[in-house]
Parts: structure tokens; sequence; C-alpha cells
């Protein structure tokens, strides 16, 4: 993740260097995310039907390929846009499939108790890796431009390692035949929906997702208008990574002592009631205190549900129902950017900040009101069957 974390921002680096094209940034940035979108239902289709464990080593193998071709191209003097540009479609696709299977094999391959506390390890990775890749991947194209991108291909070696050690099966056997792709994916979305809890908590996890985009913005905004600095607004930033790890830490304990309805509950009304606050904040050390309380709570959040899934849903329906929830949350990423944007240019920060929080206290107000949110999950389902 640190490696994935280095080369994301490398990519547009990259790109201004060669050409000085933003819109061209962007659209690199834009075809490296689409497959976030195009593969998720498919892919979750494909992890329940073969070897998880082989086929995320070939997502392995060709990313550190892929990777490995920038550095090797830029050496020969024939890097182009249109390589970069394929190789962050192809690592965006095997990330697809790669973290379905990483979600679905867990679950197997990590007891039942411990299963809280395996999901507040990962989701520490992934938020430390997050505050750490940032400026390790600026250091390091300050470097060499595809510097970023040789290292990035390295982490996958030792991720290669660390699968090929792993002796245990990813899945539990398969006794039903392969059927039709399309027919696979159709059951594990009846399936989602048949499982109200499951649905409503995906769907406000989604909304809230394209709402901290809004954030994300005005808080870049309105701190520009402030007169801060660039550095000044990535430590304010920082505070998201701050409060991400803070949360995995505690999420694993909490995820024990509190019910998983209450902890979504309690999610919602402290986003709900912070959003509004985060154009109107000048302070920065308290914008960063409310930035670091939004992804504490996101953090616990994603340990209290990942458990549920795993009690809940069978190993058989596990990527495909998985990969439901993340078409949702993923598609709503640039939703929640292109509607940040429009709103902060109609409005201003502050006024955008005000919807957003607006747009928080409704997605509270009605998961409030829905009785099977309020029930909590029905946890005597066989997770099994």
């Amino acid at each position: 993740m640190v490696g994935s974390r280095t080369s994301q921002i490398a990519y547009p680096l990259l790109v201004l260097a060669m050409t000085g094209s933003p819109a061209t940034a962007g659209l690199v940035g834009f075809v490296g995310t689409v497959p976030y979108i195009l593969f998720q239902l498919p892919a979750g289709a494909v992890m329940d039907r073969v070897n998880r464990r082989r086929l995320m080593i070939a997502c392995d193998i060709v990313r550190m390929v892929a990777l490995g071709s920038i550095p090797l191209a830029a050496w020969l003097g024939r890097l182009t846009i249109v390589q970069i540009t394929i190789v962050a479609f192809i690592e965006g696709a095997m990330f697809v499939f790669f973290r379905l299977g990483e979600v679905a094999a867990v679950r197997i391959v990590v007891p039942p108790e411990q299963h809280s506390a395996a999901l507040a390890q990962n989701e520490g990775r992934l938020r430390a890796a997050t505050l750490l890749g940032n400026p390790i991947g600026g250091f390091l194209f300050d470097a060499g431009r595809t510097v970023p991108f040789l290292a990035d291909a390295v982490t996958y070696v030792a991720s290669l390692v660390t699968l090929l050690l792993i002796r245990a099966p990813f899945e539990e056997a398969r006794t039903d035949a392969p059927r039709r792709v399309l027919t696979e994916i159709q059951e594990g979305i009846r399936w989602l929906w048949g499982q109200h809890y499951i649905l409503i908590t995906n769907l406000a996890a989604s909304a809230t997702n394209g709402l901290i985009q809004i954030v994300i913005l005005v808080v870049i905004v309105a701190e520009r208008q402030r007169g801060a600095s660039g550095t000044i607004i990535g430590l304010v930033l920082a505070g998201f990574g701050v409060g991400g790890v803070a949360g995995s830490l505690s999420g694993g304990w909490l995820a024990k002592r509190l019910r998983p309805n209450t902890v979504v509950l309690i999610a919602l009304w402290v986003w709900a009631t912070l959003t509004a606050a985060i154009g109107v904040v000048g302070n920065p050390i308290l914008l960063t205190a409310l930035l670091a309380s939004l992804a504490f709570m996101g953090a616990v959040w994603n340990i209290a549900n990942g458990t549920i899934y795993y009690r809940l849903i069978p190993d058989r329906l596990i990527a495909r129902v998985s990969s439901v929830g993340s078409l949702t949350a993923f598609g709503a990423l640039p939703l929640g950017a292109l509607a940040g944007g429009l709103l902060v240019q109609w409005f201003g920060p502050v006024t955008a900040g005000v919807i957003a929080g607006a747009g928080m206290l409704l997605i509270a107000l009605l998961t409030t009101a829905a009785p099977s949110v309020r029930r909590g999950p029905a946890m005597s389902a066989a997770a099994g069957s």
C-alpha cells in the first residue's frame, strides 16, 4: 500500500513534467480509476469461483511488470503518455481483483475470534500507508522521475513473496459447478438486496464517501482563501491520516464492545455534527482535529462492519457481495469530487461545507429511521448457508 500511494502521487507529477498539461494529468488519473467501476462486479464473481491465492499472485506479477516497464522505457528513451496511461489502467484493474480476493481470504485464513483484530490491523496499515505514501512519493520523484514506479514495483515483489509463504487455503472447498458470470453476479446482488442492514449501511457509506470528497475540496479552497500555504494545507489534511490510524488502533477494541449498528449511528451523527463546521472553522489546529475526528469514525465503521460481513456472508458469495459495496463506494468518489467542484464554484467553500453537512444530516436521519439499522444485523444468520 505504501508503494501504491508512492506511485499515485507520481503519476500526475510525471505527466505534468512530460507535457505541462493538467488536463492530460487528469485524464491519466481518470483512466487509472475507471477499473474501480468497470471491474468490481465481474471481479467479485471471478474471485468466488477460482483459486484466490493464485489469482492474487498473478495480480502482483502483472502489476510488478507493468510498473517496472515505466523506468525501463524511460531508461531506453521511449516512455510515452500512452504507456503511462495503459500502466495506470492495468494497475487499477489488478487492484480491484486483488482487493476483493484479500477481503474474502482474510475471513478464511484468520480464525473467527480474531477477525476484528485482523481488520483493525489492515485498516491501520492502509491509513498509515496513506499518511506516509505521498511524502515518500514526492521525495522519490525529486530523486528521479520514474524512481517512485520502480519502488512500487519492488513492493509487489515483497507482496508476492509473502503470498507464496502463506500455506492456508484462501477459500472453502468449492462444490457447485461454475455458472455464467452474469448469473453469479446476479446471485450476489440478490443476496445483498435481501439483507436490509448490510444494504442500507452500504448505501450510507457510499453517500458519505461522496460527501467527504466535497469536504476535502472545501478545506483546500477555504484555507487558500485565508492565505494558508501549501505546507499548512498538507498538514491540515494529514488530520485524516492521523485520525484514521487512531481509529484503526481503537476499532478492534470498540468492535468487540459496541453493537455494529451502534457504531454506524454514532459515526453518522458525528459526521453530521462536524461536517458543516469544516468550511467555517479558520483555526488550522481545530480544523485538523475536526478532520481527524471524521477519519477516526470512518476507520471504526470499516472495522465494525467488516466483522459483520465475515459473520453473515457465506464464503461462496463474499467477494461478489463485497464487489457491489465497492462499486457504490468507489463510484461515489468521482461524483463527490465533481459535485464538490461545482458547489464550491457556485456558492463558495463556506456554503458548500454547509450543504455537505446538510447531506450528512439527511443520511443520518434516513439511516436512523431504518428499522433494520436500529435493530442491528440478525446475528443468527448462518455464515456458511
